[in-house]
């Protein structure tokens, strides 16, 4: 079986106009099988693709996750979970 994913929203939220502020992002989503129905205990992976930075996280009851405070950047996105397809998407320019 096939995991579809609903991002919810990429939001990036930028800091002040400090000249040592830094861009933050954050990540969030539902994921869901292809009937519709949400997925919890998925394992969410995102990996900076410029610096390597990885941070992951699992779906809660509702399907959804949530991963803050990422650096502003290009970025892969990992969804498994087992005995369904995993699914892979980048978010931001190409390489």
């Amino acid at each position: 079986m096939k995991i579809t994913l609903a991002i919810i929203g990429l939001m990036m939220v930028l800091g002040g106009a400090s000249a040592l502020a830094q861009a933050t992002a954050q990540m969030s989503g539902t994921v869901r099988d292809e009937s519709g129905a949400v997925l919890p205990g998925v394992t969410v992976t995102v990996t900076q693709t410029d610096t390597g930075l990885t941070r992951t996280t699992v779906t809660e009851g509702s399907g959804s996750y949530v991963i803050p405070n990422l650096p502003t950047g290009p970025y892969k996105l990992e969804v498994s979970l087992q005995g369904f397809k995993s699914y892979v998407q980048q978010i931001g320019r190409a390489h």
